[in-house]
């Protein structure tokens, strides 16, 4: 199993993203409020550009079939945006103001910059794997943390939406996109795979740890 490899490879990395600070707290219901909204705001930007990451694969797809099930993936997608943007996001107390306001975060903007380069120089097989991880760590965070009972509602209705047999089921047909391509790769192939999803593995703990903390950049930066 291709994927497994991968993963066996970062597996600690693995296991101290799953256990970082962020996410346990957000399990036990002390995370910071601040952190939490900080956290989304970034989610949010990081999936709209996690979409056009997905368009790129639908264009990179070999065959017609891949290309029907990355568009099932992309639309999947835009439909939990829309119901968080709908739904979640009012009841959390986040407005329309507070997404305008939004810049990106160094890590959320520097992961996002790795998935377009994987998609720009990389194969259809490279983008996948690079986009994987944010699928598999989720679905193993819902797993893991499945009996934890968040003292914050808001917190535990996120993990529950990992743990939910849907959102579990489209992590297997990623997972096994990914092995279908690496069956195919060549040597050189496959070990681009397994950078870009090492390098993914990587932002993921980043990600997390920026929330945690509230990143920010250290400079002036303007975002037009």
């Amino acid at each position: 199993m291709f994927v497994h490899g991968f993963q066996e490879e970062v597996g600690d990395l693995w296991q101290e993203t799953l256990c970082h600070p962020f996410v346990q707290s957000l399990a036990d219901g002390t995370l910071e409020k601040e952190a939490f909204y900080y956290y989304l705001l970034q989610d949010d930007y990081y999936l709209s550009h996690f979409e056009k990451v997905i368009e790129k694969s639908v264009v990179q797809a070999g065959t017609e079939e891949l290309a029907a099930e990355m568009r099932q993936v992309r639309e999947r997608l835009r439909q939990s945006e829309l119901l968080m943007r709908e739904q979640f996001y009012p009841r959390v107390g986040l407005t329309e103001r507070d997404f305008s306001e939004r810049k990106p975060a160094p890590t959320a903007y520097h992961y996002t910059s790795h998935l377009y380069r994987m998609a720009d120089f990389g194969s259809f097989g490279v983008t996948i794997a690079a986009l994987l991880p944010c699928y598999a760590l989720y679905a193993d965070m819902g797993k893991m943390y499945e009996t934890a009972r968040s003292s914050e509602p808001f917190y535990q209705e996120l993990l529950d939406s990992y743990v939910d047999e849907n959102y579990q089921q489209v992590v297997l047909k990623q997972k096994r996109l990914v092995e279908q391509a690496a069956s195919m790769a060549d040597a050189r192939e496959l070990a681009l795979m397994k950078q870009a999803f090492h390098i993914s593995v990587e932002m993921e703990w980043a990600f997390f740890d920026m929330a945690y903390k509230k990143q920010n950049w250290r400079g002036s930066v303007n975002y037009v």
